[in-house]
């Protein structure tokens, strides 16, 4: 299959990483004391070892949001592979969402080590959505390097803001800038998480409605994933595929056993998709003026 998104001359950004492995690349702030819990192994089994059988099943649904393709921008490469970052904070509940669709993403392109659990403020939109933390994650693959960064933590401050966790570099900082935008976000620029594949496709927002995960433990939306024709399981999954499909735009279609699979294959035209307005918003704490889901002033 050809790829369906041609890339202008490549930028290879050095970011001084291990040949194989993509720790976060985000300078962790010390003595905030965050807190951190390995997410049990048996959960990460469910979200990272899916069957391509079940991506297949569920396929596209029509009440997931595809991602916005950029066009005549150059492939942005860490360490000279394609690169993807990705930027939210433990707090937010619309980053809570989409986690779990990155990560059932990637997880078929390389190996998750280190992956927390977090769940969303308990005062906010959708509280206390159960999902994962990247602060100390790290993925290995012979296709893409993934950096993520996790803004805010979960540690609550006596002025009822959140602690900065870690700091974007200059970088990264910039392709939120350019690309979390009115022009490509016109309705709502600005909203976390942020997620760019290569800089030839970009999701700013949730893919698929965060109050389907509302109420629902760790173990609950983790076996969701087994019944793809139901809620979660089925938006998680679906969102999946077009993050997928996402990542072979930009890796050259490897490996061709997830590239050339059914669900992903659909999902490959999502530049021919209409956008759909914002499926979620996620306002202020009541008591402070931080936004955990981003500014929508960019």
């Amino acid at each position: 299959m050809r790829a369906r998104f041609v890339a202008g001359p490549l930028v290879i950004v050095l970011l001084g990483l291990n040949a194989f492995s993509s720790p976060s690349y985000a300078t962790t702030k010390g003595g905030t004391n965050e807190p951190w819990r390995a997410a049990p192994s048996f959960i990460v089994r469910e979200v990272t070892e899916i069957p391509g059988s079940v991506f297949n099943e569920v396929g596209l649904q029509p009440d997931v949001t595809p991602p916005v393709v950029l066009h005549s921008q150059p492939l942005l490469k860490f360490q000279g592979k394609p690169g993807i970052y990705y930027l939210g904070n433990e707090p937010c509940p619309l980053c809570a969402a989409e986690r779990w669709a990155f990560i059932a993403a990637t997880a078929r392109f390389g190996t998750w080590s280190h992956l927390g659990v977090a769940a969303s403020a308990s005062n906010d939109e959708y509280p206390n959505t159960q999902s994962f933390t990247f602060a100390r994650a790290s993925f290995r693959s012979t296709f893409i390097t993934v950096a993520t960064v996790e803004h805010l933590g979960s540690h609550e401050l006596a002025n009822g803001d959140y602690d900065v966790l870690q700091e974007p570099t200059r970088q990264e900082a910039r392709l939120y800038s350019l690309y979390d935008t009115v022009t490509y976000y016109p309705s709502d620029p600005g909203t976390y998480p942020f997620v760019d594949f290569g800089d030839q496709v970009v999701v700013a927002g949730p893919s698929y409605d965060p109050s389907l995960l509302h109420g629902l433990s760790r173990v609950q939306i983790a076996a969701a994933l087994a019944t793809p024709t139901r809620a979660p399981g089925r938006e998680i999954l679906a969102t999946a595929n077009y993050l997928a499909a996402a990542i072979c735009s930009i890796d050259g279609e490897r490996p061709s056993a997830v590239c050339t699979s059914t669900g992903v294959a659909q999902a490959t035209h999502f530049d021919k998709i209409p956008h759909f307005s914002p499926l979620a918003t996620c306002s202020a704490k009541p008591e402070t003026s931080q936004a955990v889901c981003g500014s929508r002033t960019s």
